[in-house]
């Protein structure tokens, strides 16, 4: 069984620049962000920034993810380790995520048989 989640995250005030740089960071060191993926058995991990009317940012994250993987906070690989430095410095704390509701998912069969 495979989980899909979309979350709205906010970024503390101020922390904006530093909220890109950590994508960046993540783009940089793509093959070494992809590889950490599997032992979290996450299949797609998707980011969107929205700059909102009301003056904050937010990170919407988007996975597939499967049953039973390693938490990123279990890791010790470097990339991950940075991740929950910059999660820990940008994400307010004090906003509560919004978790979207899935309404509908299509999967490609090729796709949805690699992932179960």
């Amino acid at each position: 069984m495979v989980q899909i989640e979309l979350t709205r995250f906010r970024i503390k005030k101020g922390k904006e620049q530093r909220a890109e740089e950590w994508m960046k960071f993540l783009n940089a060191h793509h093959a070494d962000t992809v590889a950490t993926m599997a032992g979290e058995k996450m299949y797609v991990e998707t980011v969107f920034k929205e700059e909102n009317a009301d003056g904050y940012m937010y990170f919407y994250w988007y996975s597939i993810q499967g049953e039973n993987g390693n938490a990123v906070e279990d890791s010790e690989s470097y990339i991950d380790k940075k991740h929950l430095e910059y999660w820990e410095e940008c994400i307010d704390s004090t906003y509560r995520p919004v978790d979207m509701t899935l309404m509908q998912s299509l999967l490609a069969p090729k796709i949805e048989d690699s992932i179960n």
